[in-house]
């Protein structure tokens, strides 16, 4: 009779144990869930460049999953080729853009400055 209620307690220490174990699992489980639908909500992969008339020059962007914001102001776009060019080495990600018209020119892509023709997508 003894050795049954010393199973019982160890059996409901275990379910005890099992439970919290369970409940951390489903906390996490929903704060991973909740972070995701976060970062959705402030979602990076649109690009706002500006258009406004008599706006000249070239930005030089980073554009990833955490970040999107302007690195350099240029006015030539051998400048901001040469910014690329110095730091892709560094970053995969930086864009270039041509202010008066918004069209993406130029990106580093594994270290090698790639320019681009057509309009941003």
């Amino acid at each position: 009779m003894n050795s049954l209620k010393n199973n019982q307690l160890i059996y409901n220490k275990n379910m005890k144990l099992e439970l919290r174990i369970f409940i951390c699992f489903l906390i996490t489980i929903l704060y991973i869930n909740y972070t995701h639908y976060i970062d959705k909500e402030t979602d990076t992969t649109i690009v706002n460049v500006l258009h406004k008339k008599g706006l000249e020059g070239f930005e030089v962007r980073i554009i990833n999953d955490h970040t999107n914001e302007r690195l350099e102001l240029t006015d030539t776009l051998g400048s901001a080729l040469a910014y690329i060019e110095e730091y892709s080495m560094h970053h995969d990600d930086l864009v270039a853009f041509d202010l008066s018209t918004g069209v993406k020119v130029a990106s580093s892509k594994q270290g090698v400055g790639v320019i681009h023709t057509g309009y941003i997508e």
